[in-house]
């Protein structure tokens, strides 16, 4: 009986399988994580491309809201997502003091630049569902751009 037991003890046939068993379930995890996480940096991107081409409607037209709504929601391509353009404001060019007056030279002598903010959020919907745990509900793209 000893010698049966000393026997099992030492055999190694099955050792590749059993760590297998234990490890498979982990990277099945990791990998529909990946997954999850690669959806939704790829549907950000998307949004801030949307964002970005709203902006560049903005720079011709920054009083036509509509046109700067329609321009972002044709880049989204067919995609749902809330469009916000933001009133054009004042600020400082190179940054700071965020919304400064229009008038005059507020900031330490130089002019002020007017910009608009165009942002589009999207709900964000997990592809294998993991990644529901972790990442946000609802994604966003947003673009700033200065105008002439």
């Amino acid at each position: 009986m000893t010698a049966l037991l000393f026997r099992l003890f030492g055999c190694r046939r099955g050792v590749a399988a059993a760590e297998f068993a234990v490890i498979a379930p982990v990277m099945v995890l990791l990998l529909a994580g990946l997954v999850d996480l690669a959806g939704a940096l790829q549907q950000t991107i998307r949004l801030e491309s949307a964002a970005r081409a709203g902006a560049q409607y903005a720079m011709s037209f920054p009083s036509d809201t509509a046109g700067i709504t329609a321009a972002t929601t044709a880049a989204l391509g067919g995609t749902e997502g809330t469009v916000s353009v933001a009133p054009p404001y004042c600020a400082c060019p190179g940054g700071g003091s965020g919304v400064v007056a229009c008038e005059g030279t507020p900031c330490n002598g130089a002019p002020s630049a007017v910009y608009v903010e165009i942002s589009v959020t999207r709900a964000y919907a997990a592809i294998i569902g993991i990644g529901g745990l972790v990442l946000p509900s609802t994604l966003s793209g947003t673009a700033v751009t200065r105008l002439r």
